[in-house]
């Protein structure tokens, strides 16, 4: 019986685990295509597929304007294929030079190079505007947590103290950003563990400006990974009378939720580069499996908790696919780049080589961080 227990209990999370992930990527692959396949249209391009997934075909139909919409077997990914690619990675075939004007109206390869690189962009924006409209969503219906960046009290050898700020301070700018509220200063502060920051409080109606750097603090969070962030040691007595949730207006959530994915996004690439450089810490590096872990978790726990997990992920997705690396995005606009500048399209070889590279350097990168993942739970 205590088999079966165990049993029960294993196959119930491992579907929590499939059904989480499998959901919310499956819901920010859609995003990202249709965002390139909306300009597409809007540029007269022709789709012939759009396809959630890879591989073989389980589901599909045809609209009437012959794209062929598809659900496929493999669900980490998909693809929009444009009439004139030559496969899923938007390369022109070779038949693209025997079209005639009419057809090289509706070819994407034919089309001006803005169109091209506004039809290729158009993925990771919309990957962006789905995590502002679903912050936008929370801001107004559940509102902000609004409690005031006040010190009430300082950790004895803290960050804080050593810096100098008393108790009774009121966080004003941390790094030339100012400070609205304690959730504000928890972010700054969270992310920049060992780095020197300059922090502006407000002490008896006067400006202070000190130097602090956050001590790094490691604890194991709830899904069992290692996790390092900052801490300064100040506290804030807030009672739950003081906590409030403000709801924003329409336009006031958007400026607002725009805020949180600019915030993701430099918070991301300063821990890209942080790592580049050495200071980061690799262990912080989440793949396939600390998402689904996550996405799993957070699946049991509700759907709202799940959904900002879908925006949070919608966010690191849209920016990783605007890398330069050949096969993303963000490889077709570098080489869109380069066209505009020496006036005409690179040649074909030298695509295929870095197309390659592309291949190889993303498998590694698949490996590395599927590898960290499991290292990191044993």
């Amino acid at each position: 019986m205590e088999i079966m227990n165990i049993l029960t209990g294993f196959g119930t999370s491992i579907f929590h685990y499939a059904f989480g992930f499998i959901s919310v990527l499956m819901a920010i692959v859609f995003v990202h295509e249709m965002g390139h396949f909306l300009v597409a249209r809007w540029c007269n391009v022709r789709v012939d597929v759009f396809s959630i997934g890879f591989g073989k075909e389980i589901w599909g139909f045809t609209d009437k304007k012959q794209t062929r919409w598809k659900l496929s077997l493999i669900p980490l990914g998909g693809y929009v294929k444009f009439w004139g690619d030559a496969n899923e990675s938007s390369f022109a075939d070779a038949s693209v030079n025997n079209l005639t004007d009419a057809e090289k109206k509706l070819c994407f390869h034919t089309k001006p190079l803005w169109q091209k690189a506004a039809i290729v962009v158009a993925g990771p924006v919309a990957n962006f505007i789905f995590a502002i409209g679903i912050f936008t969503v929370f801001m107004m219906a559940i509102g902000q947590p609004i409690i005031s960046p006040r010190v009430d009290d300082i950790t004895d050898g803290g960050a804080a103290q050593i810096a100098g700020i008393e108790t009774g301070d009121i966080i004003a700018q941390i790094n030339g950003n100012n400070i609205e509220t304690f959730t504000d200063l928890q972010k700054y502060i969270m992310f920049s563990p060992g780095k020197t920051m300059s922090i502006d409080v407000l002490r008896d109606n006067q400006i202070v400006n000190l130097s602090i750097t956050p001590k790094p603090f490691v604890f194991i969070d709830k899904f069992g990974n290692e996790q390092t962030i900052g801490r300064i040691g100040i506290i804030h007595n807030s009672s739950q009378a003081e906590l409030e949730f403000k709801q924003l207006s329409l336009p006031n959530a958007v400026v607002s939720a725009s805020g949180e994915v600019w915030f993701i996004i430099t918070q991301t690439l300063v821990t890209i580069k942080d790592l580049f450089i050495g200071q980061g810490d690799i262990k912080q590096l989440g793949g396939p499996v600390k998402i689904a872990q996550a996405s799993g978790q957070l699946a049991s726990e509700g759907l709202l908790p799940l959904v900002r997990l879908a925006a949070l992920l919608s966010v690191g997705i849209g920016l990783f696919n605007l890398f330069p690396i050949p096969m993303l995005d963000g490889g077709h606009l570098t080489f869109y780049l380069i066209e505009a500048i020496i006036r005409r399209p690179l040649p074909t070889i030298y695509m295929e080589y870095a197309m390659r590279a592309g291949i190889t350097l993303l498998l590694g990168f698949f490996i590395f961080v599927t590898v960290n993942d499991i290292l990191s739970i044993l």
